[in-house]
This record gives structure tokens, sequence and C-alpha cells, in this order.
């Protein structure tokens, strides 16, 4: 199995016997690692004495050395590119709390691969094909450069009719509630968008006492988060238990996703609520205090993720995010790792990697082979 067939194929690949699956993504990282060792001169400064050579194995993948995504937050972060400014085909941003934004930048076989590959797997996790989308989220056209909206702009192409109901950040549940009601009886009905929104819209109908019976194959897909700027968490149970009582979805119809704008991963929920990690990326949990140890699976740590895709720049990226991978049999028969967020990483700083970057723009002192004559465009 290659990564073409990973990525046009991740319902296949996420079920193959587990020693193919370790041996396929073991080769598709270290032919990644390969290309950015060769063409990307400060990731290569950052790998000091280790080559491509060094990674052999499955046990091995650990070693590539990681980027943390705090880098994508900085001025200078067009150095992370592997790829030159001129092949950017996408911009994605995100701003957190603290306001500054992480940019991450694709060239276009990055785009389409991840394309191909996400959609790939909603077909596998949801099976959708046909029905009606009540996106509760901004559109693309409104925030063309919001990840999150971009990964869930994928899925009309699954939906004969769909509607964005987050216009100029407001959200109407009366004009949600419409919609739905216009398409009861014609088509299934799916409601998709972060976890508050959707809670915010079983609000609306608890305190109006509107009864909602969603039909029998409807799903409710979420991403983004289940933790407000404020601090204030919703539980997941309490979640699923209205979404049963207010909407008549059940539980195994009601998913969630976990990703992040810098990587090409997104774990997708089974029936049984595990988050699996497709394919083409490895997720490795760091010690906290000392992020080139890993720990074994079950053990709470940084999430590491490590992804085969990406050619516009290194995918091997340490987050700020804390959780547990799991590697044992999924009751749904998919192989792999499933993943499990946590939280966020408390006092989350950026060490000596904005120094490093920093470093190379003003001295280019990092390393004697790092020279820009030499490096691809945007170096």
């Amino acid at each position: 199995m290659n990564l073409a067939a990973m990525v046009g194929m991740p319902g296949e690949a996420l079920r193959v016997p587990r020693s193919e699956w370790r041996d396929a993504l073991t080769d598709a990282l270290r032919a990644a690692f390969a290309y950015h060792h060769e063409k990307n001169a400060f990731y290569r400064a950052q790998c000091g004495e280790l080559t491509p050579a060094d990674v052999v194995n499955y046990e091995d993948l650990h070693r590539i050395p990681l980027l943390p995504v705090g880098m994508f937050k900085q001025a200078g972060s067009h150095v992370l590119l592997t790829a030159g400014l001129a092949d950017i085909d996408t911009e994605i941003r995100s701003t957190g709390t603290g306001g500054v934004p992480s940019v991450a930048r694709r060239d276009a076989l990055t785009t389409t691969r991840a394309s191909v590959g996400i959609l790939g797997g909603y077909r596998d996790f949801f099976g959708i094909s046909k029905g009606a989308g009540l996106f509760l989220c901004p559109s693309t056209a409104e925030v063309p450069e919001m990840g999150m909206v971009k990964v869930f702009n994928l899925m009309t192409a699954m939906l004969d009719d769909h509607r964005y109901l987050v216009r100029d950040y407001s959200f109407d549940p009366e004009e949600s509630l419409a919609y739905l009601r216009r398409w009861e009886g014609t088509m299934t009905r799916h409601i998709i968008g972060p976890p508050f929104i959707v809670a915010r819209f079983m609000r609306y109908l608890e305190l109006e006492s509107i009864p909602v019976r969603l039909d029998p194959d409807s799903m409710i897909i979420m991403l983004g988060g289940w933790k407000q700027y404020t601090g204030r968490s919703i539980s997941r149970e309490e979640f699923n238990e209205k979404a049963e009582r207010f909407l008549g979805v059940q539980r195994p119809r009601i998913r969630d996703m976990y990703g992040m704008i810098e990587s090409n991963m997104l774990a997708i929920e089974c029936e049984h609520h595990r988050k699996h990690v497709p394919p083409w990326c490895y997720v490795s949990i760091r010690d906290i205090t000392d992020p080139a140890v890993e720990l074994e699976p079950g053990k709470t740590g940084g999430i590491a993720i490590l992804d085969a895709l990406n050619t516009s720049y290194p995918g091997f990226l340490l987050s700020d995010d804390v959780g547990e991978v799991d590697e044992s049999e999924c009751p749904c028969g998919r192989t792999g790792q499933t993943v499990r967020f946590r939280r966020r990483r408390q006092g989350a700083e950026l060490g000596c990697c904005a120094v490093s970057i920093e470093k190379y723009l003003d001295s280019h002192e990092i390393v004697a082979e790092c020279d820009l004559a030499d490096a691809p465009m945007g170096r």
C-alpha cells in the first residue's frame, strides 16, 4: 500500500492488517522526511546529524524532528516552507484567544492530497451521499481563510442541498429551524458545525419547547473544540443526551472530529466515538516536560502529529494539545491509531523556536550548509 492508495482509498487503508499498516505508514513518513530534509535548509538545520537513513522502522518514527506549532505564528514563518512562496495554492489562518494568527500555507499538491483524503474519510465514516446539510458556521465566502470552514465545506460534495446559517458572526436559531422544516419529508437532514453552536441551537429548542425529530439516518457532525474562549466547557455526555432528546439523533450518529490547521490530519469519530487517525498520519504522545521523549500508548502527554501528505512544509508538528493515543482494536474494524484530545497545554510557550527562526533570518548561522543561494524560493 503506497501513499496514493492511502489518500485515494482511506477506508480500505484503515482496514488492512496492523503489520501492513505500520510498514506502509513508515515508508510514507520516511519518504516525506527525506523530501523535506533534502529540499528545506531550515528544517535540515533542525535535524542536526539525524538523516532519513536513520529512520528504518515504525519504532523510529518518533525520531523525526518536530516543529512546534507556535512557529507558524511568527513573522518569519515563511522560512518553514519547503515550497516556494510562488507555489503556494492556499493560505489558512487560525487566530486563538491571544489574537496572533497561525498561518499555514499549502502548495497545490498538498491541497489536492488533503482534499481527496478528507473527502474519502467522510464517505467511509459517514456514508453520506445525499440529503441536506444545515451548516451552523460561516461560509467560505465570508471567511475564506478559516481552516475549520474549509474542512466543513468539503462535505457539501456529498449533499443535495445545504445552507450556512452563521453570517456576520451572528446566528439565528429560528432560521435554522425553518430550514429543517423546509427539508422535512424530502431529504435526510444533517447538522454540521462547532459543538457550541449546535448546543446553542438545542438550547433554543429546549427553552421554546419546540419538538424536532430529524430522520433515521440524520447525523450531527462537529469540529472545533468543546471549550469556549471563556474557559467554560460543555459535557459530551450532556450534549449527546440533548441531541437525542431535542433532535431525535441517536448517539452512534453523533460524531466529533479532531484536527488543527497546520496539519492535514483530521481524526474522525466512528460509531463507537473513537477518533481514528487517517492512514497518512502518525500521532506520537510526548512527555510534557521533555518533548524528545515519546510515551507509550495510553499515557497522557503532548500530541505530536507526523503527516506524510505535506510537500509545502515539513508536516512533523508538536501541538499545544494534550491527550492520548490508542492502538488497540476498535469494534468498528478499523486498524491504526485513535487519538483522544484532553486539553490545551498549560503555559505553552515557544521556547527556543522563535529564537531559532530569528537567528536563521538575521545571521544564517544555524549551520554552515544553510546557504540561501541554494535554497528553494521563499527561504
